[in-house]
């Protein structure tokens, strides 16, 4: 009797220890799996980190802009690199004249009404931030900060000569409501306001070069 009293505590005390042994292996591992996701959560994310996705594109603008009180129209180029898809940094430029409306196609002919146009360009350094870059249908807002120069011309026709150049520093920040029609392709409508420092051309506002612009960009690139 007392044997068999004997060998039933040590099958009961054997299965307890067997059971706390598995409970305490599976807290163990829960613990351990608590750990490496409270790590991977509290790993700090690097600029070169393999999660982020880079990109780049290339863009053609074309727009209107009132210069100097006339009808001028300007063209851009920028080349950018997208960083993780919320910011843009690149390069760009923008050529312009105006007076437009007083094109002469007759180039036999001059006309005396031509003066005092202005052209000329100016490029620099562009800064992009980029809001819910994801969506189909989103902001972007590039910054330009850079220098340009500045001619005024009397005629449109081909024997037209420059008279004055004057250079400036600019800075021009745009507003652009982009479309993602495929992955490498975008289109935008934008708007923008050129700054710029005063411009001393004879018989041309110091201040012609201040004024708005709007008009339509084309991005390729990766995105």
């Amino acid at each position: 009797m007392n044997t068999k009293i004997a060998f039933t505590l040590i099958a009961v005390l054997f299965t307890i220890s067997s059971f706390a042994q598995k409970t305490i292996r599976i807290d163990d591992d829960e613990n351990e799996e608590t750990q490496y996701v409270k790590t991977e959560k509290q790993e700090i994310k690097t600029l070169f980190s393999k999660e982020k996705r880079d990109g780049f594109y290339g863009s053609l603008s074309v727009g209107y802009s009132p210069i100097d009180h006339k009808d001028g129209v300007t063209t851009s180029m920028r080349g950018c690199w997208i960083m993780d898809h919320f910011f843009s940094l690149g390069v760009g430029g923008t050529a312009f004249v105006n007076g437009i409306d007083q094109i002469n196609f007759d180039l036999l002919s001059s006309s005396s009404d031509n003066e005092n146009n202005l052209t000329g360009g100016y490029g620099g350094v562009i800064f992009e931030p980029i809001l819910l870059p994801l969506k189909p249908i989103h902001l972007s807002f590039p910054i330009m900060v850079g220098v340009g120069a500045a001619s005024s011309f009397d005629y449109y026709e081909y024997y037209s000569s420059i008279n004055v150049s004057d250079f400036f520093w600019v800075v021009e920040p745009t507003a652009e409501l982009e479309v993602n029609f495929t992955k490498w392709l975008r289109l935008a409508l934008f708007a923008s306001y050129r700054y710029t420092s005063d411009i001393k051309i004879e018989n041309i506002s110091k201040d012609a070069l201040r004024s708005y612009s709007a008009g339509v960009t084309v991005k390729v690139g990766l995105f």
